[in-house]
């Protein structure tokens, strides 16, 4: 009797932290721990709120659903470290909204939660962060990931954000073709890069960020 007691006990310490039934609607539903130990969640991108800095209105999946009521509410989720252009809304809209997504929460604010958003998309996990930036529709919002900088998986987060926008500022992505001139040098080194990447393997070309 005892064992099951303790088994029983252990069960319910188990249930409350991870909360298997809880459905998240607002941030503030969402435990610190959740945001401590970077816990993933999933949900359907319901849609694009071009508010606050562009916010993905998640309808949140608990890992056990149950039948509800309501399920008009849904979480406010803005990408992490990201300012998010015109351009971008578009493309959330036309690739990312009704798809199901993950997402890790990093800080609780009154309207939002800022999490790592990623999401499958024909068989490979894309980081919905890193392609933004990568086609110059996304742009690092400088200081908004300071606070956090001590944890290694921010870290390379943000150095993902770097590598991506300074590939876009090379290719003058989206945001960067206004910003920066196409220079002749600028063209002539287009030019005999993609010759040279048309003669590589992918693989190759990959590895070199060519």
């Amino acid at each position: 009797v005892f064992s099951y007691g303790i088994a029983s006990i252990s069960l319910a310490i188990a249930l409350y932290q991870i909360k298997p039934f809880a459905k998240f609607r607002k941030p503030s539903s969402i435990p610190s721990r959740f945001l401590r130990k970077k816990i993933p969640l999933r949900g359907i991108v319901m849609h694009i709120e071009p508010t606050c800095g562009t916010l993905l209105m998640v309808d949140h999946k608990p890992l056990i659903p149950l039948p509800r009521l309501n399920n008009s509410k849904h979480l406010p989720i803005k990408i992490a470290g990201l300012d998010v252009t015109a351009n971008g809304i578009s493309w959330l809209q036309t690739i990312v909204c009704g798809k199901e997504v993950t997402f890790i929460p990093l800080v609780k604010e009154k309207e939002y939660v800022s999490c790592i958003v990623s999401m499958q998309q024909n068989q490979e996990h894309i980081k919905i962060g890193e392609e933004l930036t990568k086609v110059g529709f996304g742009t690092i919002r400088e200081n908004s990931l300071k606070l956090m900088m001590k944890d290694k998986d921010i870290v390379n987060y943000y150095k993902c954000l770097l590598k991506a926008q300074k590939w876009a500022q090379r290719k003058r992505n989206g945001h960067w073709h206004f910003i920066i001139q196409p220079t002749l040098l600028w063209k002539i080194q287009e030019i005999l890069r993609e010759k040279v990447k048309s003669v590589l393997p992918t693989f190759i070309a990959q590895q070199l960020n060519i």
